[in-house]
């Protein structure tokens, strides 16, 4: 898939030496404008994600309250950040999205996109649309459910988008989502229109701002 990106107004490279000024934030330290600007940033590169990986299963990763205090959301990242990294002693590949989220009552729990994952699975026994909803028997801090993902890599990136809202926890105090540093990303190029010339016309619009309009071509 090509994104492409129309500029209207020209586009100019800052000069040597240029230093951008932060804009002042608003005194109660909340910009609505920046908030929605980081959302629609992290949904665009959860779909470039879900669109260049093969991922194998959906997962749902919950607390066990007897254990851990789901509420606490510093010492849930460090629970989850512990099980993957005991991952790498028999999924030394292993590849995850992870993305947050807040139960009605404020408690925490995470959904993620796995693959590579060589650790044992437990039929559970229920199904979900047909396909088999698995246990992760080595992941002792709570609940889990995996479901292997099918081919349609438009509905799971939309299905895994919808959980990032401005309500939403951020991970490391500013990221909204968890990535594994192996995932395959997509290669952007500038100044590129010329080499698209003899593509069709750009017929879907996917966003527009006062500065640009947004286009996706899919290359067939």
């Amino acid at each position: 898939m090509l994104r492409i990106y129309i500029y209207k107004t020209p586009y100019a490279l800052p000069e040597p030496g240029y230093t951008r000024k932060t804009p002042k934030r608003k005194k109660d330290g909340i910009d609505d404008d920046s908030i929605h600007r980081s959302i629609r940033r992290s949904k665009t590169t959860i779909a470039d994600l879900v669109l260049c990986n093969d991922f194998q299963y959906f997962c749902t990763f919950t607390f066990d309250p007897k254990k851990h205090d789901r509420y606490d959301v510093n010492h849930c990242k460090f629970v989850m950040s512990m099980w993957l990294h005991r991952q790498r002693d028999h999924s030394p590949n292993l590849k995850y999205l992870i993305v947050p989220e807040f139960h009605k009552d404020g408690a925490l729990h995470f959904h993620a996109l796995l693959s590579g994952f060589n650790g044992r699975l437990k039929d559970s026994g229920k199904r979900q649309n047909g396909r088999t909803v698995y246990n992760m028997t080595g992941y002792r801090a709570g609940f889990t459910t995996a479901v292997p993902i099918d081919h349609n890599k438009g509905a799971v990136s939309n299905y895994i988008k919808k959980y990032i809202t401005k309500d939403m926890p951020l991970i490391h105090g500013r990221k909204r989502y968890w990535i594994s540093q192996n995932l395959i990303r997509p290669t952007k190029t500038v100044n590129a229109f010329s080499s698209l010339k003899r593509l069709p016309l750009f017929t879907k619009k996917v966003y527009e701002t006062e500065y640009y309009d947004m286009f996706e071509h899919v290359k067939v």
